[in-house]
């Protein structure tokens, strides 16, 4: 089954990144029709080799491509936490929300602290999915994370040491971490009042 959806994919790669690039300015149009400042759009498709590896960690779940739901990526980062909530009522009304697979991994535990993010699966929805520069795009589902520069800067941070680090990291530093965490958090807070 691998073998079939590197397949598929190989023939659809040229079809995401044309999406990659709709997505992109559609998204940061809209945001900015609503007059929100942000820092930036991040996007990528998916490279072969991460998909290859995905598709490994999860044999059973993936069936063909169209079950792998963050094969396209769109990040928007805003300057301030708050502006989140508002992108996301954004996204919510342009498009379809898969509620069963997207997440808020903002909401913590009162003693947890780092990694936060709003995590949404969409698509397009009418009447945008029947036009012509759309058509074509119509049920691929993507992935956009929305979150604050600082919650980015500690997911940055996060990814480096906890996914691509050879070592594994001993308990007093990942607390010292955890107290970082909750001062971005903190300033996150602080910064929107």
């Amino acid at each position: 089954m691998k073998e079939v959806i590197l397949n598929e994919y190989d023939q659809k790669k040229i079809i995401y990144l044309e999406y990659e690039k709709k997505l992109r300015d559609l998204i940061f149009s809209l945001i900015k029709e609503n007059g929100i400042t942000i820092h930036g759009i991040e996007s990528r498709v998916k490279d072969r080799n991460s998909l290859s590896k995905k598709i490994d960690s999860k044999e059973d779940k993936y069936t063909g491509l169209d079950k792998i739901t963050d094969t396209l990526g769109i990040r928007v980062i805003t300057y301030f936490e708050d502006d989140v909530d508002t992108i996301a009522n954004i996204v919510k009304s342009q498009f379809h929300v898969d509620e069963n697979n997207s997440c808020d991994k903002r909401n913590k535990n009162f003693d947890s602290f780092g990694y936060s993010s709003l995590h949404y699966i969409i698509k397009l929805t009418e009447p945008r999915a029947s036009l012509p520069e759309y058509s074509r795009f119509n049920e691929i589902k993507f992935e956009i994370q929305i979150r604050s520069i600082l919650q980015h800067a500690w997911a940055e941070i996060e990814h480096d040491i906890g996914y691509k680090s050879a070592i594994e990291i001993p308990v007093d530093m990942r607390r010292k971490f955890s107290r970082i965490a909750g001062l971005l958090e903190l300033a996150d807070i602080e910064f929107i009042r």
